[in-house]
């Protein structure tokens, strides 16, 4: 799905600013910790805002950052966006050796212009210029210096202290400039633990930090965002594409958005008003009216992105959405809104940030978010819908925009709500089949999967749409565990209706289970068996982020040779832990028929870092007891 247009956030550091010529850039002055673990070090990297006016702000940007190997050759990967409201000034690049030695001047002809088009937007009038160093020997230093000039003054760059792992940081620095007829809004986070000296006073503040080691990337870590000192930043009265806005909270930002950018596109042709009110006039019940809406909103029209000027903001018409068949996130959930109004079904358009869990801040009112969505409070429920997606059912939103804080902008104005969080047992996945074992272990099986919630998502996501040809290898991949599949079944059927993701399988394998001579051993999970176990930290920095609880429920019916004596069949199995429970009962039907009941249950949430090891413990545990056998002898 594609993203509202929201200008890059940049992760900037400082020091004083001075010319090129002046810096020592002889790798052998970097402090030793901070070369640990380090892929590269920012030797200094620096932002000076200056708001200007409400319709101007001037960003000044430098920094410099030593490579030590290929993977951190994205770093010396530089890329600046502009637009008609964004340029691009005094830009200077140097690249130095090890002994900080200048290489290479990179003019600014050097640097490719390209448009910002990515493929999925009909209209986009951004573009960029990118320049790409290969390198020859490392280390190496890019020096980076530029200005951008801006109206958009609705952006004001966050600062976050080092966006990225395994680098450490020498010298950051951050200030923004205001004038007096401004107020600046900002929220402050995660400075425990920091020696960051702030200044601040009548127009200025300004933030310092020197010497942070490097982050090692670690297994289940929170989001960068949720314990690096971060400071969001936004201004009472800003500018949007040429609109004037002054909200100094929510409830104003919301209403400045709905009076200046939603309120006159709700409108439909007469033709279109007549014809949903006569398709959703069979039904009584407003949610069974709302269903119907976005039935025929998914069977209509398509996404496709407009990313140009003030409509990289503002919903497309609902009239040219009806009339083209086509909108980006934005005009296809005001299309939506437009539709259910036209009904009697009040709904509002909502900004959030989309893929990646995040909230919009709280305590600052301003442009954030990369996605829209469409609220429905109904029948006494909260309903959240994606607009932009075909495949959907009716109120499934899954990971992509689920458990975090949104802007609901209703006429009254804006307000905070947290969209619709999946329980571990709403993301659940329940198998159920039966194989057959043959004296030479040979296995022939047939098996259903119906997913829901989140769990809906990845398999709806996986399978959906796919080819017989790419159906058959993915779902061997998904069957890893066994060897030689042939399927003589593969089917799958997204069930908006139920709103559950169902598949069907029928197939043999030879060699399932290994003939020792005198016996064979059958491994007992054939259709969902893990084989994973976090990675060991020895010295884990980060609490543990489980960001969704799910639940496995498995039914399968085995049935072995009859001819052949069982000499072992593992015991029941229940294991308790606040990450999860899992269980194994394995429970005899017939002299040789056996009905095999799994349930892994995995609880969301944050946990000290402190239990790392004992969530480990927990998935080897999960992994030694998927992976029990059955013994039978001649």
């Amino acid at each position: 799905m594609k993203k509202l247009k929201v200008a890059p956030l940049l992760l900037l550091f400082f020091i004083v600013t001075t010319y090129s010529q002046d810096f020592d850039f002889n790798t052998q002055l970097i402090p030793e910790s901070l070369k640990k673990n380090a892929n590269s070090v920012v030797r200094f990297e620096n932002v000076s805002i200056e708001i200007v006016s409400q319709r101007q702000l001037i960003i000044t940007y430098e920094s410099a950052i030593t490579i030590y190997n290929k993977l951190a050759d994205k770093f010396a990967d530089i890329t600046i966006h502009y637009d008609k409201g964004r340029s691009i000034n005094n830009l200077s690049t140097f690249i130095y050796d090890a002994n900080g030695k200048e290489i290479k001047k990179i003019k600014k002809n050097d640097y490719k212009d390209y448009s910002a088009y990515d493929g999925i937007s009909l209209f986009n009038d951004g573009r960029l210029i990118h320049y790409n160093h290969t390198p020859i020997s490392y280390p190496y230093t890019v020096y980076n210096k530029y200005q951008i000039k801006s109206s958009n003054t609705a952006f004001i760059p966050s600062w976050i202290l080092n966006g990225s792992y395994y680098q450490g940081v020498q010298n950051a620095f951050f200030e923004i400039k205001y004038p007096s007829e401004i107020t600046l809004i900002k929220s402050e986070k995660h400075f425990d633990g920091y020696e960051i000296k702030k200044t601040e006073e009548n127009g200025l503040v300004s933030y310092q930090i020197k010497d942070i080691e490097a982050f090692k990337r670690e297994s289940y870590a929170p989001s960068l965002y949720e314990y690096l000192p971060f400071v969001k930043f936004g201004i009472n009265k800003f500018n949007l594409e040429g609109v004037d806005g002054e909200a100094s909270n929510w409830k104003e930002f919301g209403k400045w958005y709905y009076d200046n950018l939603l309120q006159g596109v709700l409108e439909l042709p007469d033709g279109t008003k007549q014809h949903i009110k006569s398709i959703t006039s069979v039904v009584d019940d407003p949610i069974e009216k709302a269903k119907i809406v976005y039935e025929f909103v998914q069977n209509k029209v398509r996404y496709i992105s407009v990313q140009v000027g003030i409509g990289g903001f503002q919903p497309t018409n609902a009239t040219e959405v009806d009339k083209l068949g086509y909108g980006d996130c934005k005009g296809l959930t005001n299309y939506t809104a437009a539709l259910l109004k036209e009904i009697g079904i009040e709904a509002y358009h909502t900004l959030i940030y989309g893929s990646e869990k995040r909230n919009l801040d709280k305590d600052v009112a301003s442009a954030q978010g990369n996605h829209m969505i469409l609220y429905l409070p109904i029948s006494n429920q909260d309903i959240w819908l994606e607009c932009t997606s075909q495949k959907h059912p009716f109120g499934q939103i899954g990971s992509f925009t689920d458990d975090r804080d949104a802007l609901v902008i209703k006429p009254s104005g804006g307000e905070i709500m947290h969209t619709k969080i999946y329980e571990p047992e709403e993301n659940l996945q329940l198998t159920k089949g039966n194989y057959e074992i043959s004296e030479k272990g040979g296995l022939s099986a047939n098996v259903s999967i119906e997913s829901l919630g989140t769990q809906y998502d990845s398999h709806m996501f996986k399978y959906d749409g796919e080819s017989p040809k790419n159906l058959d290898l993915l779902f061997k991949k998904y069957l890893s565990n066994i060897n030689n599949i042939k399927f003589s079944k593969i089917e799958v059927l997204n069930n908006k209706k139920e709103l559950k993701f169902q598949e069907e399988l029928d197939f043999t394998a030879t060699n399932y289970a290994t003939n020792t001579g005198s016996q064979l051993l059958i491994p007992l999970n054939a259709f969902n068996k893990n084989s994973y176990v976090p990675k060991r930290i020895r010295d884990r920095k980060m609490p543990i982020n489980i960001s969704r609880g799910f639940v496995d429920v498995d039914e399968v019916k085995i049935e072995l040779p009859a001819n052949m004596k069982i000499e072992f069949v593992p015991e029941n199995i229940q294991i308790e832990t606040k990450f999860g429970s899992y269980s194994i009962e394995l429970e005899k039907t017939a002299n040789s028929t056996f009905m095999y009941k799994r349930k892994l249950q995995m609880n969301g949430g944050q946990f000290p870092k402190e239990e790392y090891d004992s969530y480990r413990n927990f998935w080897k545990e999960i992994r030694k007891n998927d992976n029990a056998k059955i013994v039978l002898t001649k």
